[in-house]
């Protein structure tokens, strides 16, 4: 009796799962969320967030605003690298360097420098006497034909009379290429110095026009923030081994070598220093770009890092819908933070709380991406 109930039981629970309806497939897959979640990509940048939703009742908006900023658009690291000191025995101020070899292609290109002086006056002096040598010569050469052509010279004087005007001329010729190769050969050696300092990080026009109350600090601003760095700008600088003390400068030029070892860009900055409180060698931490302008912040927890990018929630005019907007940012200061470029003043971002959509920006980013890629011939 027992076999013939669990028979008749398996029999029957068989008969109800051929019989059975199929259930409806979940609209919710493995490859995203459904179309109806309260918080999802909205389309390509597009999130979209619920209304009266308990994600939405955490998030914080706020506008972006225009102030009067000025902290450093870029802090970096510096080191006096040249510094004109007083000479010896009151003789004339002489350049210290942290480097021997900087001293040395420093000394050698003001060698070239005066090579360079000195071989083109000597090419213009070589240039008159050869004109004024064959000139002569020549003058000597047509009196003789003519007092050859009246029988008064011999016909041997005459020709000698030619050949030393030929002789001037081949020999001047010399002088002549001498003179230029010597002026080539110091122009070339300028140049080969001029680089070499160059990549030390030294600006040989810098060296000419700097005087006693100045310090040369290089820079090394790294390839990212570059854009944030231009000549002519207001600087500070805080030296470690000097309390207490802030140096003012500007940005002089931006030397066009790129540091292999640390794959940055190297500025040059002339620091202010009446003291004669700098020695080359010191270490300093510099503000760059601290002029006074008006600048557009939002909080500082409003901005998402994505990858190596950054992006920030605006409103959009349908209720629910934000704009993934990319974004490049500035220094921050305390809970703000400069938004160089990406925003206007007056949008409604998202601030506080914008990190827990994090997953949902992203998604929104690789829908923009792969609409890109499609639309793409």
């Amino acid at each position: 009796m027992q076999i013939v109930l669990a028979l008749v039981v398996t029999g029957s629970f068989v008969t109800y799962l051929m019989l059975a309806p199929a259930s409806k497939p979940s609209s919710e897959t493995s490859d995203g969320p459904k179309r109806d979640d309260a918080v999802r990509a909205a389309g390509p940048n597009l999130v979209y967030v619920q209304p009266g939703h308990v994600v939405e009742k955490k998030l914080h908006l706020t506008e972006a605003q225009t102030r009067s900023l000025t902290v450093p658009l870029a802090k970096v690291t510096g080191t006096v690298v040249a510094s004109l000191r007083p000479g010896h025995d009151k003789g004339p101020d002489e350049w210290q360097f942290t480097d021997p070899d900087v001293l040395k292609n420093f000394t050698e290109w003001q060698k070239a420098r005066h090579d360079i002086e000195f071989n083109e006056k000597r090419l213009t002096t070589v240039h008159k006497l050869v004109d004024a040598r064959v000139k002569y010569l020549k003058a000597l050469e047509e009196h003789a034909e003519t007092a050859g052509s009246k029988g008064a010279l011999p016909e041997q004087a005459v020709r000698k009379a030619v050949m030393d005007t030929l002789a001037a001329q081949l020999e001047g010729q010399k002088d002549v290429y001498d003179a230029e190769t010597a002026l080539w050969l110091a122009q070339r050696a300028k140049i080969s110095e001029t680089l070499q300092l160059e990549q030390a990080g030294i600006e040989t026009e810098l060296l000419v026009s700097a005087t006693s109350e100045m310090d040369i600090v290089m820079a090394e601003v790294p390839v990212g923030t570059q854009a944030r760095v231009k000549i002519g700008q207001s600087c500070e600088a805080r030296f470690f081994g000097i309390s207490g003390h802030v140096f003012t400068g500007k940005v002089n030029s931006i030397v066009p070598v790129m540091s292999k070892e640390r794959r940055s860009l190297r500025v040059l900055i002339v620091i202010h220093d009446p003291e004669d409180l700098l020695r080359p060698g010191m270490f300093a931490e510099i503000g760059v770009g601290t002029d006074a302008r008006e600048a557009l912040v939002v909080p500082i927890e409003g901005v998402v890092h994505v990858g190596r990018d950054d992006y920030v929630l605006v409103a959009t005019d349908k209720p629910g819908v934000w704009r993934v907007a990319e974004v490049r940012t500035g220094e921050a200061r305390g809970h703000e933070v400069e938004i160089l470029q990406g925003l206007a003043s007056g949008d409604t971002v998202m601030g506080d709380g914008a990190i827990l959509l994090k997953p949902v920006i992203v998604r929104s980013l690789q829908v923009a991406a792969d609409a890109g890629a499609k639309a793409a011939p």
